[in-house]
């Protein structure tokens, strides 16, 4: 469901799939919604991932872990706290800049960024020894990591000895990690829905729809005085980064920008197609999505059990 505010209207759009560049068929698309923000909308894919609400709650789960694993061999240790992502602006700038509100005030500057403190907190620092309990010895080959919680148990630890007990590969960090996402050897990687995200999405930009879509946006910005073709890079194309991000300059253009992308439906276009290759590798990926869908209750269930 598109978050309130988001859809203004719906348009026709090709009832079919259409042939891609490569000659692929692109997936059916039935209509395609007027959009003017991101902020708060929702994928399939989405579906199969943690909540904010639940992503706060596995993070303080695995700080839950760590200190219990550090306490082992004689360290008091607390995770440090991390901020709980929110709702309302998920998938924000999926598609960049497209909020004219934000363009006015910040222009290409990201307000999360702005708004972030100089310096974070400063944090009580960790004893050469407490720093090899966390995270295990410095020239430590990832290849050497155990991948899961089972293989972990089947081998040895490391070299490593606190309080007569030997640390585990990588670290409390790493056995933390283990006990929560990695239990198994038949865990599906946690990277897996955000892989099939990142396919999607690239597949969404060689979209014949989508490449008119840019095309029309290129055209708008060029008759606003912008030689620009990619909505994704139009900073960079612009030769704005840095400090000039939020400078008079970088608004102007941003400003136009946000304009030209809602004078063509950039956003209700990108958002339509991407969501039609996301449910297309929901089919494809069914059973492993299935097990996804399992692992993530029973990590929550886990992570309850800690935190509460």
């Amino acid at each position: 469901m598109v978050a309130v505010g988001a859809v203004l209207a719906l348009a026709g759009c090709s009832a079919t799939g259409s042939d891609g560049a490569d000659g692929s068929t692109e997936p059916r698309v039935d209509a395609t919604p007027t959009m003017l923000k991101t902020a708060g909308v929702s994928f399939p894919l989405d579906a199969y991932e943690a909540t904010p609400e639940q992503h706060n709650t596995l993070t303080r789960a695995q700080g839950v872990l760590t200190s219990q694993c550090m306490a082992r061999f004689g360290f008091t240790y607390q995770a440090p706290e991390q901020p709980t992502p929110s709702a309302s602006k998920s998938n924000a700038r999926i598609f960049g800049l497209v909020d004219l509100d934000t363009a006015a005030q910040y222009g290409y500057l990201n307000p999360e960024m702005a708004n972030t403190p100089a310096e974070a907190p400063a944090t009580e620092a960790l004893s050469r020894a407490e720093q090899l309990a966390l995270s295990g010895e410095e020239d430590l080959d990832p290849a050497d990591l155990p991948s899961n919680l089972e293989e972990a148990e089947r081998t040895s630890g490391s070299d490593l000895r606190f309080n007569g007990k030997q640390v585990p590969m990588g670290g409390c960090v790493r056995e933390s990690f283990l006990k929560l996402y990695a239990r198994k050897a038949n865990e599906v990687d946690i990277l897996f829905v955000f892989n099939l995200k990142s396919e999607a999405e690239s597949k969404a930009r060689e979209d014949s729809r989508v490449r008119a879509a840019d095309k029309r946006w290129s055209t708008c910005m060029a008759k606003a005085g912008y030689t620009v073709t990619d909505p994704m890079k139009a900073a960079e194309q612009m030769g704005i980064a840095g400090p000039e991000l939020s400078s008079p300059r970088a608004v102007t253009a941003a400003k136009a920008d946000v304009r030209c992308k809602q004078q063509v439906n950039l956003v209700g276009v990108r958002y339509t197609v991407t969501k039609a290759y996301q449910q297309q590798l929901i089919e494809e990926h069914a059973e492993t999505l299935a097990l996804v869908r399992e692992q993530l209750k029973s990590r929550l269930l886990l992570a309850a059990s800690l935190t509460n």
